[in-house]
């Protein structure tokens, strides 16, 4: 062969290695025996592998397990594959990638032979992409089919619907006339007052409206609606009616006070809508007579208001009981046990003088006894009701208070802030106010495990505002109010119903983890 033959081979074979190196698809030789003997760059990015690392390997490495032994079959009848059978026929199969993945490939297979035996060509195409667009196309005709198919059933729905409502329209038309009596008659003899106004007049009244004001219907119609109305509340009404004419959002329901014939006041419920009545908008409404049941609210308002009289009356007797007590606590055995200390300790001085010590030793131990008793008796005379609250007031009672409380509970910080005097305290507030106190401060030590608590009393614009709020671990307030009151304690409800029944509100708020407020407020 000569040398310009052996270099066209040579450029012949450099230009085939440029194609196949830069072609798009994969393109893999393999021989006989099924090994690759040939993988350009693009099979490098398709699989995964490297040339050196699957050069000499089975082709079974980039296919899936289940496809491997037909495969060696294939390649064992290789001798016997006509090339006509294998060449230019595309096949679709499934690749493995290097990291185990799976993949949709498109395969074109040549056969080839030389001295050196038979070879297979193999291009390859990722279609990936391709079969991803086929699947969403076919679900894109699969669901216009479905949406064609569903409206096709409910036009032919409709249809049958339309069919049917022309024969329902006809069968109505016959029975309107025939409800239209009906409807007459029902309005007429309903238990509730019925009526129409237009243009502010009345129109149309049954014979329960009637009833109601103690008109006779033929007077009614024409009458401008108002006149049944008590003067006080026409205003009120007159405005509701304008603003549903203009279509403003105004109650459906609301109560008045009426006005009958013969001067009596009644009071009704009355519901309106606007309608079109002989093609002009106009009124529909209802009355119902409730003077029965405002009679029965308003006697049930009195009897309350009378039970908290009691109660406070109650409360006021229970005070007075307990400042009885202390003064007889003070005044009786107080000073009796004072005569026994004085006696007790002028007997011992008599009896040092003539008697050794070692013998007092008896009477020596009543005297600390004695002087026991007698701070017992002060404490339980403190907490029946101070004698400072009587003697200094609120204020002093206050900070006397606050001293006690933190000589026993040294862990729990007290800062007051005081903005008011003792003149501008009502002195009926004075004893609710220390109750108050005294049962807020004792919930801080018994519950909430704080080591601070703010106390606030203040004049303000509209009267007199006393605030407690403590840094403790608070509580779910409706998890509390939910509990039965044998449950939940007194302490909370006590305080509700002293400012309650003093004419002041009471307010409580507490986040668990973010302590506690309790504000009570009264109006002077």
């Amino acid at each position: 062969m000569t040398n310009k033959t052996l270099e066209s081979l040579e450029h012949s074979e450099e230009r085939f290695r440029s194609v196949v190196e830069t072609a798009i698809d994969a393109i893999i030789t393999i021989n006989s025996s099924g090994n690759i003997i040939f993988w350009n760059h693009r099979s490098e990015m398709m699989f995964g592998y490297s040339a050196d690392e699957i050069i000499g390997k089975p082709t079974t490495i980039i296919m899936p397990e289940r496809f491997r032994d037909a495969h060696k079959k294939r390649i064992a009848q290789v001798e016997s594959i006509d090339k006509s059978t294998v060449t230019g026929k595309t096949l679709e199969l499934v690749g493995l990638k290097n990291d185990g993945s799976e993949f949709p490939v498109e395969l074109s297979l040549a056969k080839w032979e030389t001295h050196e035996g038979i070879f297979f060509t193999a291009i390859i195409r990722d279609i990936t992409a391709r079969k991803q667009a086929e699947e969403i196309l076919q679900n894109a005709r699969d669901e216009l089919e479905r949406r064609v198919q569903e409206r096709t059933a409910e036009l032919a729905k409709a249809n049958q619907e339309l069919r049917r409502q022309i024969c329902e329209c006809e069968v109505a038309e016959a029975a309107l006339r025939e409800s239209e009596q009906k409807y007459s008659t029902l309005v007429e003899d309903a238990l509730i007052g019925v009526y129409i106004i237009q243009h502010k007049k009345i129109v149309f009244a049954n014979d329960k409206f009637a009833d109601i004001y103690g008109y006779p219907k033929d007077e009614l119609i024409g009458m401008d609606s108002l006149q049944l109305v008590h003067p006080d509340d026409r205003l009120l009404v007159k405005k509701m009616r304008e603003k549903r004419l203009t279509g403003e959002k105004v109650p459906s329901e609301y109560e008045i006070r009426g006005l009958k014939k013969n001067g009596d006041i009644i009071w009704v419920m009355r519901s309106y809508s606007p309608i079109n009545f002989n093609g002009r908008p106009a009124i529909s409404g209802i009355v119902a007579d409730i003077t029965k049941r405002r009679l029965a609210e308003d006697a049930l308002l009195k009897s309350d208001k009378e039970l908290r009289i009691l109660s406070n009356q109650l409360l006021s007797a229970e005070e007075k009981e307990r400042k009885r007590i202390a003064r007889e606590l003070h005044d009786s055995i107080g000073q009796a046990l004072s005569a026994i200390k004085f006696s007790v300790e002028n007997s011992l001085r008599e009896l040092r003088n003539g008697t050794h010590p070692s013998d007092l030793k008896s009477l020596e131990t009543v005297i600390p006894l004695t002087q026991k008793t007698i701070e017992e008796v002060r404490r339980i005379v403190k907490d029946l009701r101070p004698s400072i609250l009587d003697d200094l007031g609120i204020l002093a009672t206050i900070a006397w208070f606050c001293r006690e409380f933190q000589n026993v509970y040294s862990r729990i910080r007290i800062e007051k802030e005081i903005a008011i005097k003792e003149n501008e305290i009502p002195l009926p507030l004075k004893t609710v106010i220390y109750r108050v106190l005294q049962e807020a401060l004792n919930n801080v030590a018994k519950h909430s495990r704080a080591d601070l608590v703010d106390l606030w009393m203040k004049k303000t614009p509209s009267g007199i505002e006393l605030v407690v709020k403590d840094n403790g671990k608070g509580f779910d307030l409706e998890k509390t109010i939910a509990l039965k009151p044998s449950e939940r304690g007194f302490g909370l409800a006590s305080m509700r119903e002293r400012v309650g029944l003093s004419g002041g509100m009471f307010d409580i708020r507490s986040v668990i983890g973010n302590g506690t407020t309790i504000r009570v407020s009264w109006i002077i």
